[in-house]
């Protein structure tokens, strides 16, 4: 049996920048709400929902990285990776039922019995643009490697958009005063809200189902095995991810040889062109007779 991690050193979590960050979106959130409610404002209001699954985001991120930094125990012998999956779904289910709220809201606002203040949404959403947009570049350029992170700037990056979507409509109602503009634009964003929640919740639903990960060739991976010349068979053949990052793959190899050193050295073999491929951690088992059960 071999064993393959991949020990490479991998770029140290930016807490510090997803803390100021997450700070920066807090501020941000605290202002966008008061302002939707002073200047009447249902695009705003959704737009700081929306912001405010980027702080939760930013603020989990940097939790996640504290709780998978720990070291298995004997409960958890894998880790704590599947944090980042549980905290996903949570979030997903969050933005959803978020999501419904605005379109309730949104379809009561279109009788024109609410005023919106254009000019007051126009500031908001630039400021809301702003930081998020700045944000989203920082954090992008900083780091742009950790798929950690690239989770949190694709939120950043989505928000941004829907704070140029309030800001369009902000500038629609200072135009042409026309107030149905404004839960119009709220239903825009809602549908930038729904789309990364449903992209978010596949993604780990995906992870805990232990489904294989995205751009993996499980064939190609056979085949690369099944290429060497002492190796007759492979099956029991499994790949996934814990955290949606590090895959990890185990199988079952048939070697034409009893000696037990050179089926380690087939194995370790196999395990570090198999870690070329993008495979973190690769345990393989190799046996000297065909495999004849029922799943082979």
């Amino acid at each position: 049996m071999a064993h393959h991690h991949d020990h490479s050193p991998g770029s140290p979590r930016p807490i510090r920048d997803l803390t100021v960050a997450a700070g920066a979106n807090t501020v941000l959130l605290v202002v966008q709400v008061v302002g939707a409610i002073a200047f009447g404002s249902i695009a705003l209001l959704a737009d700081s929902i929306h912001q405010g699954s980027d702080v939760v985001s930013l603020f989990l991120a940097v939790g996640i990285a504290a709780v998978v930094a720990r070291p298995p125990s004997g409960r958890f012998t894998f880790g704590f990776r599947r944090a980042d999956a549980l905290g996903g779904l949570l979030h997903c289910v969050l933005l959803l039922a978020g999501a419904v709220w605005i379109v309730i809201e949104a379809i009561r606002r279109f009788d024109g019995d609410h005023e919106v203040e254009g000019l007051g949404v126009v500031v908001l959403a630039l400021v809301g643009l702003a930081v998020n947009g700045f944000s989203a570049r920082w954090l992008h350029m900083g780091h742009g490697h950790s798929l950690n992170v690239e989770g949190a700037v694709l939120h950043l990056a989505a928000d941004a958009a829907g704070s140029l979507v309030v800001l369009i409509g902000g500038v629609l109602v200072l135009t042409t005063g026309a107030d149905w503009v404004d839960p119009a634009a709220s239903l825009v964003v809602t549908v930038l809200i729904v789309w990364s929640a449903l992209r978010l919740g596949a993604t780990s639903l995906r992870v805990l189902m232990d489904a294989v990960p995205e751009g993996v060739d499980m064939v190609g991976l056979r085949t690369l095995m099944l290429d060497d010349p002492l190796v007759t068979d492979a099956h029991h053949l499994h790949v996934r991810t814990l955290d949606g990052d590090t895959v990890s793959l185990t199988a079952h190899v048939q070697v034409d040889t009893e000696d037990l050193h050179e089926a380690q050295v087939v194995t370790e073999r196999l395990s570090i062109a198999l870690g070329e491929r993008g495979i973190d951690h690769v345990t393989l088992q190799a046996e000297c007779h065909p495999c004849e059960g029922e799943d082979c």
